[in-house]
């Protein structure tokens, strides 16, 4: 049995932003609108459900604030980007700009990059942790993260968790 929450009707979205290594629009910081669609596959549980919703909602709302309203800073090669820390900010040379950037502002994602791909296997393993719950969720047979970032470009990874 499978059942999916549909990320811009269930409220799994977060806004955030990103600099992209190289040249053009996305060479520059810019936003991002996503959603998150989850489906998951599983067996009925002695209450006849694959997965208590309000659970998995909450799992996602909580992957999805650790974006919200943040600048996405990924793991690039020091040849690619400078990052420095310093006491409040991050001093981060990308693309010959420097930008200095509150702390309090930046995300640093454990990725090799921002590319929607790598975004999405990030959410996908973060989602897993908390699947392995024991306590909050039934094993499944595989779940499927769908991440959107706008203008029809998303990613998709599917997890067996058997």
């Amino acid at each position: 049995m499978i059942v999916e929450l549909i990320g811009k009707e269930a409220g799994l979205t977060f806004e955030c932003m990103h600099i992209v290594p190289g040249r053009g629009d996305c060479s520059r910081i810019h936003p991002h609108f996503h959603y998150v669609d989850v489906l998951v596959d599983g067996e009925f549980d002695d209450k006849r459900r694959i997965v208590h919703l309000y659970n998995l909602k909450a799992v996602i709302k909580r992957i999805c604030s650790l974006f919200e309203d943040k600048i996405l800073l990924a793991d690039y090669p020091e040849s690619v980007q400078k990052v420095t820390e310093e006491v409040l900010h991050y001093r981060i040379e990308i693309n010959n700009k420097l930008y200095i950037i509150p702390k309090t502002d930046i995300f640093k994602i454990k990725s090799p990059s921002l590319n929607i791909e790598d975004l999405t296997v990030y959410f996908a393993n973060e989602l897993a942790l908390d699947l392995k719950n024991k306590e909050m969720f039934n094993p499944l047979n595989y779940f499927e993260i769908t991440l959107s970032e706008g203008h029809g470009q998303r990613g998709k990874i599917r997890i067996e968790s058997k």
